[in-house]
């Protein structure tokens, strides 16, 4: 055996190798973390302060935004029978000439933890919540980071009637609406009092540092409408039911500018019965457009109003002849009935969606429907 004396190693460093490596770019960080999920930003957010600095900035949320708009998914909410929200989210089917069976990720347990469900609305990846309760609590969150805020209590005040009481105002409705120009989430609130006085319009623009409410004028007089179900923003205009002395109309909010405006429904919307308390309607987005589903007496129809014109108030209808479904017992109920299908939307590709609550292991089933096909597809989701 060949014997060694005075062997030494040393650790030599090649001179093309850095002590100390230079940190990767910021955009190129930013590339990468926009192709991940939802979940995944949320876990990456609690690495370091960098990374969390570098997921919250304006710019990452809207190239993730974009990139999102190529995947696009669907976005649940869940009411548990404790009166919990539950937030889920999955892919959208990309072959929606099948059927299919998808898992939907859970986005936190309860979100958040103390918050009992009232209502809940969405904006661009946000969820708007409405205490039912009455502390009037109004919580906006991310369901993907798990990051939510509470608002600042709106300032009321009492108004005198002629009979010399005092009526203090009490908050009719509140909504959350984003501008994609000036990348903002504004929040409008109306409260009327008793009395016959004009309603008053507050504003709130969701920034860093202190919020504070501010009172925005409105040249006419409304009441905001439940018959009209469901506000939605749409290119940074926000829509929502209301109505003037007797007749029904849609009440828009330019995020921006905080102006507001009035667009009426056409006649054939309402029909001849004056009274209003068979209106069902139901605002979605159609195509970038506000679109309205009416409610019908008929089984397996579905009537549709896009509006084509703003300042001219002009709509367009279509009508379409649903077939059946297997399982489905009715189609044009809005409430979430467990033996009911109801109306949810239209996705970014056009196809009409309905959905249904069922029991576990699914948590639901969706139907889309495809307006130049006339076909349906079923998708049936689980949880993860």
């Amino acid at each position: 055996m060949e014997k060694f004396e005075h062997l030494s190693i040393t650790s030599t460093r090649p001179k093309w190798v850095r002590k100390y490596p230079e940190p990767i770019p910021v955009i190129i960080l930013m590339n990468i973390f926009s192709r991940l999920e939802g979940k995944s930003i949320a876990r990456f957010s609690c690495v370091s302060k960098l990374w969390r600095n570098i997921l919250r900035r304006p710019d990452f949320t809207e190239l993730f935004l974009t990139k999102s708009s190529t995947r696009p998914r669907l976005f649940f909410t869940l009411a548990t029978i404790d009166d919990k929200f539950l937030f889920y989210s999955s892919p959208q089917p990309q072959n929606l000439n099948e059927d299919c069976t998808l898992v939907a990720t859970r986005y936190h347990k309860s979100f958040p933890e103390y918050f009992r469900s009232g209502d809940c609305s969405t904006a661009c990846g946000l969820a708007f919540l409405h205490s039912p309760y009455k502390t009037k609590m109004h919580v906006v969150c991310n369901p993907i980071t798990g990051e939510f805020l509470a608002l600042p209590k709106l300032t009321l005040s009492r108004v005198k009637a002629k009979s010399k009481q005092a009526y203090k105002e009490k908050t009719r409705a509140i909504f959350l609406g984003y501008d994609p120009i000036s990348k903002q989430f504004k929040v409008l609130s109306m409260a009327s009092s008793r009395c016959k006085r004009a309603n008053t319009h507050q504003v709130l623009t969701m920034e860093p540092g202190k919020r504070l409410w501010r009172r925005v004028e409105c040249k006419f007089h409304f009441k905001v409408t439940f018959r009209i179900h469901r506000e939605i923003c749409i290119n940074g205009v926000l829509y929502f039911g209301a109505e003037v002395g007797e007749y029904c109309v849609i009440v828009c909010f330019d995020v921006r500018s905080e102006k507001l405006g009035l667009i009426n429904m056409s006649k054939d919307m309402i029909g001849t019965d004056t009274s209003y308390e068979d209106w069902r309607f139901t605002l979605f987005n159609y195509k970038g457009k506000l679109g309205v589903r009416q409610k019908t007496y008929w089984d397996r129809e579905l009537v549709l109003w896009v509006l084509e014109d703003a300042a001219s108030h002009q709509w367009s209808k279509q009508t379409y002849a649903l077939p059946p479904i297997s399982g489905s017992r009715k189609w044009n109920c809005n409430s979430c009935s467990h033996s009911k299908e109801w109306f949810v939307g239209m996705t970014g590709t056009g196809e009409i969606v309905f959905s249904a609550h069922i029991n576990e292991p699914e948590l639901f089933r969706v139907h889309f429907y495809n307006l130049e096909r006339k076909t349906f597809t079923k998708s049936r989701y689980s949880g993860a």
